[in-house]
């Protein structure tokens, strides 16, 4: 156990799969007092976990009362873009000391040293989102700085939302599982550069990252527009059975295909099948700086920014 300094009245362990409410109600309520929503889920936990291979036993810790109430947490993980510092780290309102925020990310980056030395080839960079102002204050008062923010948007669907228009030579439909994997992650690759000019990762990591890490994906809800006998445009929707919440994850469109509605329709097509399955509020993240006229689009559609995520780094020496 890495050398850290705590209020005598707390204590530490590592996280267990169990810990995933209590870890996620400190979430809620932060954003809660920050926004008065919070769309946070214990699945959101043990999500991440999963998809990013978190060694609990040795890169996490929950800060806990004698009576084993946890007040704290913070994890770490190495993944291809350098350390990632687990998006529910954060303290009780309650325990909101300084020295226990402290020492939970002391704890973060002392692990990313670990996991650096154990992985040459990751870079040297320890990386937050921060989803309310205080905390993103937080990281900055210990050395990080926003590198890129997202708006957060949502929708709330009180009555059926529009069904999609009719584009001549162009079909919205479910995409053909074991036939079509390949397809989808094309266009999205040829689109997703256009928002940050970086080369899109390669399909086995996206592959990977939706068809078998993720718990959240709904392969039901995977679109796909067709023209000319080719996929021009998907999305990719999460679903989590006990949540109020749906996410569209991925909306993408091949560039000679753009303006001609076909995402607007892919849109509520997805909407369409939340309100089905009785989801009535919808959410999903657009980079603030995106020039590609995805925040207008999203306006059209009926959505609303609702909050903003920021992205942070610090690089380790």
């Amino acid at each position: 156990m890495p050398s850290i300094t705590l209020p005598q009245d707390v204590h530490t362990r590592p996280a267990t799969p169990e810990d995933a409410q209590a870890i996620c109600a400190m979430q809620v309520e932060h954003e809660l007092a920050a926004m008065g929503i919070s769309e946070s889920t214990p699945a959101d936990v043990l999500e991440q976990w999963k998809e990013e291979g978190t060694d609990l036993t040795r890169d996490t810790l929950v800060v806990t009362t004698p009576e084993d109430e946890i007040v704290g947490f913070t994890g770490v993980a190495a993944t291809q873009r350098g350390v990632m510092l687990d998006a529910h780290t954060g303290v009780r309102l309650a325990y909101k000391d300084q020295s226990i925020v402290s020492s939970l990310l002391h704890f973060a980056e002392e692990r990313a040293h670990a996991l650096l030395a154990a992985h040459a080839e990751t870079r040297r960079l320890l990386y937050a989102w921060s989803f309310t102002p205080d905390f993103t204050h937080v990281l900055e008062q210990h050395g990080f700085t926003v590198e890129a923010s997202d708006f957060r948007m949502r929708i709330v669907l009180d009555t059926p939302p529009p069904s999609p228009r009719s584009l001549e030579g162009i079909t919205i439909r479910p995409f053909v599982r074991g036939q079509e994997e390949r397809a989808v992650y094309d266009v999205i690759a040829e689109a997703f550069p256009d928002i940050d000019g970086e080369p899109y990762r390669p399909y086995e990591d996206w592959y990977e990252g939706v068809f078998v890490k993720s718990s959240s994906f709904e392969p039901a809800m995977l679109s796909v527009a067709e023209a000319d006998g080719q996929v021009v445009g998907t999305i990719l929707c999460r679903f989590w059975p006990d949540a109020a919440d749906g996410h569209i994850w991925q909306v993408a469109v091949r560039r000679a295909w753009r303006k001609r509605g076909i995402a607007l329709n892919l849109l509520y097509t997805a909407f369409g099948e939340y309100y089905r399955r009785g989801i009535r509020q919808v959410i999903l993240d657009v980079d603030v700086t995106n020039q590609t006229g995805a925040q207008e689009l999203y306006l059209r559609a009926g959505m609303y920014v609702r909050s903003q995520t920021d992205y942070m780094t610090r690089t380790l020496e």
